[in-house]
């Protein structure tokens, strides 16, 4: 099981056992409040009740589950961008134009992980070399590199903390190596090259 996978299940199990006691007049007090607000759209239009301010109450673990489910949401829609761009990824690697097919362009590697202490990226352009490419660590997380690439098709993978092999979840998988890592493949312009 993934560290995320982890996670989920302890929220999931935290919001099965919290149960919420409703009042026995719950409902009526619900439609209650439904009638008057027809009668109040009525009254104004539809535009001002729609745009009029509202106090949401939510609890520190209901916000947590929607934080939750926005991440999850942003996460997948990052994940489909990628189909039209399938030699660069959406986010990570991203190539800046150049002047010249056959000259090397700057391609920034993005990867995501708040708890590493270290990351490097290791590929063929480096010669698989584990310290040889460090990224730079941002904020929350977020760890970068650029890297000038000559065209052609390109074998890499991260490496966190100097042993875990990770391959980029932004990027094409390949197969994995002859010592069984896994790899991801990123093309840098022409893609016969």
């Amino acid at each position: 099981m993934h560290e995320g996978d982890e996670m989920i299940e302890r929220v999931a199990m935290t919001l099965r056992r919290e149960t919420a006691a409703l009042s026995p007049d719950f409902d009526a007090r619900v439609m209650q409040r439904v009638r008057e607000e027809a009668r109040v759209m009525g009254g104004i239009g539809v535009w001002r009740w729609m745009t009029r301010p509202r106090t949401i109450r939510v609890s520190p673990l209901a916000g947590l589950a929607l934080a939750a489910g926005l991440a999850g949401v942003v996460a997948i829609g990052a994940r489909g961008n990628d189909t039209e761009t399938a030699a660069v990824p959406a986010v990570s690697p991203v190539a800046a134009t150049s002047a010249s097919p056959s000259a090397e362009q700057m391609m920034k590697f993005v990867f995501v992980n708040p708890s590493a202490s270290s990351v490097a990226i290791v590929g063929d352009f480096n010669d698989w070399e584990e310290g040889g490419s460090p990224l730079r660590r941002m904020e929350k997380g977020v760890w970068t590199i650029t890297i000038p690439l000559a065209p052609g098709r390109y074998h890499y993978t991260f490496v966190v903390d100097g042993t875990k092999w990770v391959a980029d979840p932004m990027a094409p998988r390949t197969l994995e190596d002859d010592f069984g890592r896994p790899n991801s493949v990123i093309t840098v312009g022409d893609a016969t090259t």
